[in-house]
């Protein structure tokens, strides 16, 4: 099946979000998300997190406390109707930090809603994936 425009450009806004975890740079993450107070994010193991400053403040504390970050993204699905776009994935990550390098896995559930042609992160949900659904064996580390 042949992705749309929208697709790719969702995809890309995706790619993008990542780009900027992975670049621990918080001025390129706040130009993934949509600058308003609506936005919300779950961080693995952390309560929800309304609003621009509290989504941004979060970002800032797992930034600091991280020396290097390398995510593979796999299992990138795109759906999408009008100006809200939603992609599920699972990201795979290891991270290099005070404690040394730790490996993960995250289900991850990212929203964007376009605004002015571009695809702005409105909610970013991720939950760690502790067991594999296919074989049961363990994904952590």
């Amino acid at each position: 099946m042949t992705k749309s425009s929208d697709d790719r450009a969702i995809l890309a806004a995706n790619r993008a979000f990542y780009a900027a975890f992975e670049s621990l740079d918080l001025d390129k993450m706040a130009e993934a998300w949509l600058q308003e107070g609506s936005i919300t994010c779950v961080h693995p193991g952390w309560a929800r997190l309304a609003g621009w400053g509290p989504v941004m403040k979060s970002w800032e504390d797992i930034f600091a406390s991280a020396f290097r970050v390398e995510i593979t993204v796999t299992d990138e699905t795109v759906r999408s109707t009008g100006d809200l776009a939603w992609v599920t994935c699972t990201e795979h990550l290891e991270t290099h930090g005070y404690d040394g390098v730790s490996h993960g896995a995250v289900e991850a559930t990212n929203i964007f809603e376009r605004r002015d042609g571009k695809w702005y992160v409105v909610h970013h949900h991720g939950s760690p994936l502790v067991r594999s659904p296919e074989t049961g064996s363990e994904q952590l580390q």
